[in-house]
């Protein structure tokens, strides 16, 4: 074999490598020897087509596709898990400010506010979440791109005004985004495969009543003589019930109870979907982290001057491109580290077996 017919199979080799193992056992010489007959002469890369014909193969396989070995399917359910959970978080924040503003309109007489960024996501989010309990995974995929796209444009829209905005929230759009992915990439994978039926009831009752803490908040407002408002046993928040919500002791108190017991349903699911949602989940999370302390000084500066302060090329390098590496890098230890613990289990199985044949012989 000549050297270029040699470093192209050993490239075919580095892209058939993320098929699962299962598959590439049984088909991978098959599929070397197709790939090479097909190739052209002197040809030392894959070809653009067939290199992302394999990538979309092998994604589908990894994620329960057809063809897909019962080890190889775990994407599916951590997918439809936390696509689930990450849809419910989308639709708790937009819920509880149209309804904090609308149980205000009604109880203070203070004008109704349904601004299109709050309610054309809402409606997305609403449609996301009441179909990713069915198998009807274009729609529910279909209304979390809508609202996420959404989002997402408003956030652009309106940048060149208020860049601190799109800081500040940058994490829950990422977040959205890694929901409508999710929801794409479940397949037709119920969210209690992953999670299983009670936690999946009670965390979704959880996210319920989350929604509707701020409407609580707004019905057990106190009214002061000097014409403010106050939360019920809490403080009074700049806007009022303007813009966010009312933080008071029902929403302290109830809502991390609620948050806790959201946090107990995931941790407690199974090694491998726990693993999967821990790496689906590390962008948002390390964004919400790390965006505040570093971009400080940003959003303190880019307040005092008008037109305000935009963001650097670097900056912008890293709020897109730490989320991709984050969920490229966690997808990574969990099957390297899968695949470690497999081949461990079938050495500790061959010395098992060596030692009763040993025994046996004896």
């Amino acid at each position: 074999m000549s050297e270029p017919d040699t470093t192209l199979e050993r490239r075919y080799e580095r892209l058939l490598a993320l098929f699962p193992p299962a598959h590439r056992q049984k088909y991978e010489d098959e599929m070397i020897g197709v790939l090479m007959a097909g190739s052209k002469p002197q040809q030392r890369f894959p070809g653009l087509r067939e290199t992302a014909n394999l990538v979309r193969c092998a994604v589908w396989m990894r994620l329960g596709g057809r063809g897909a070995g019962a080890a190889d399917g775990r994407w599916a359910p951590a997918a439809a898990a936390f696509g689930l959970v990450a849809t419910f978080m989308m639709f708790t924040f937009y819920a509880g400010v149209v309804s904090a503003w609308t149980a205000a309109a009604w109880r203070f007489d203070n004008p109704l506010r349904l601004l299109p960024s709050f309610w054309v996501p809402l409606l997305g989010w609403t449609v996301a979440v009441v179909f990713a309990y069915t198998g009807w995974r274009v729609l529910a995929a279909t209304g979390a791109w809508a609202a996420a796209l959404c989002g997402l444009g408003l956030a652009v829209r309106d940048y060149p005004r208020w860049p601190t905005t799109l800081v500040d929230f940058w994490w829950m759009l990422v977040l959205g985004v890694s929901a409508a992915l999710a929801l794409t990439a479940r397949g037709r994978t119920r969210p209690w495969a992953g999670l299983g039926v009670r936690r999946t009831v009670v965390v979704s009752l959880a996210f319920a009543l989350l929604a509707l803490l701020p409407v609580v908040e707004v019905l057990l407002a106190v009214v002061t003589p000097d014409g403010s408002t106050g939360a019920f046993g809490g403080y009074n928040t700049s806007g009022g019930f303007g813009g966010y919500y009312v933080s008071g002791i029902i929403s302290e108190v109830s809502g991390l109870v609620l948050v806790l017991l959201i946090l107990a349903c995931l941790l407690s699911t199974a090694g491998p979907v726990r693993r999967r949602l821990l790496a689906m989940a590390a962008p948002a999370l390390t964004l919400w982290l790390l965006v505040p302390p570093l971009f400080n000084g940003f959003i303190m500066s880019s307040q005092q001057f008008d037109p305000p302060v935009l963001l650097e090329p670097l900056q912008w390098a890293f709020l897109v491109g730490l989320p991709v590496l984050l969920f490229l890098g966690g997808a990574g230890l969990v099957e390297r580290g899968e695949r470690h613990a497999y081949l461990i289990g079938l050495g500790r199985a061959a010395e098992r077996e060596a030692l009763l044949k040993r025994a046996e012989s004896s």
